[in-house]
């Protein structure tokens, strides 16, 4: 696992200190690409408005989540954090009129009853997504050159003997190095997802 993250698991008590710094610091490197991810799904979202929706959004969290009570009932934080994206972009749509569709009074108290189940897809899809990455930035700080190359070729749908010829390697190291690589990506996006 990656040591960067370590602190991940207590991050939510850190932040309960609006001003610790370091401890937002982290938040926001970790979560301000997710959530621009799942901006980035709403349609009528230009890319010159997301870093707004986005500032929206970290401004909400860091008002709201030194009084967040995490409950794994109740969908947990990613839930939480979807909740509050879909609203920010919601807001900022009628701030800005720019969509009509939210004038109606229907529509607008149908948005607050709960997260939209499209919407929570995207942002379920978009963390996957998101770990994966996180995760594989980690990971491949682990391994040498010629082993990342045999996963990802591996991976791409290669043959083993193709690659362990063009690597100078025995066809068994090839399936050995893929089998690492895995094995650390796969527990380091468990721990991510946790």
């Amino acid at each position: 696992m990656s040591k960067q993250y370590n602190t991940r698991q207590t991050l939510l008590i850190k932040i309960r200190d609006q001003y610790d710094d370091s401890a937002w610091e982290e938040f926001t490197d970790f979560y301000r690409p997710y959530i621009y991810r799942v901006v980035q799904n709403f349609k009528n979202i230009q890319t010159v408005d997301r870093d707004d929706i986005i500032q929206d959004v970290m401004l909400i969290s860091w008002k709201r989540l030194p009084t967040f009570e995490y409950n794994k009932d109740k969908g947990g934080f990613r839930y939480w954090l979807g909740k509050v994206t879909q609203n920010a972009v919601y807001a900022y749509w009628n701030k800005t009129q720019k969509n009509t569709f939210f004038k109606e009074t229907d529509n607008a108290q149908q948005l607050q009853e709960g997260l939209d189940p499209e919407i929570d897809k995207i942002c379920l899809d978009e963390w996957k997504k998101y770990i994966v990455e996180k995760a594989w930035e980690s990971v491949k700080k682990q391994f040498n050159k010629e082993t990342l190359e045999a996963f990802e070729r591996l991976s791409s749908g290669e043959k083993g003997e193709d690659v362990a010829k063009d690597l100078n390697l025995s066809a068994n190291s090839i399936y050995v190095y893929k089998k690492r690589v895995l094995a650390a990506l796969q527990k380091e996006i468990a721990y991510l997802d946790e």
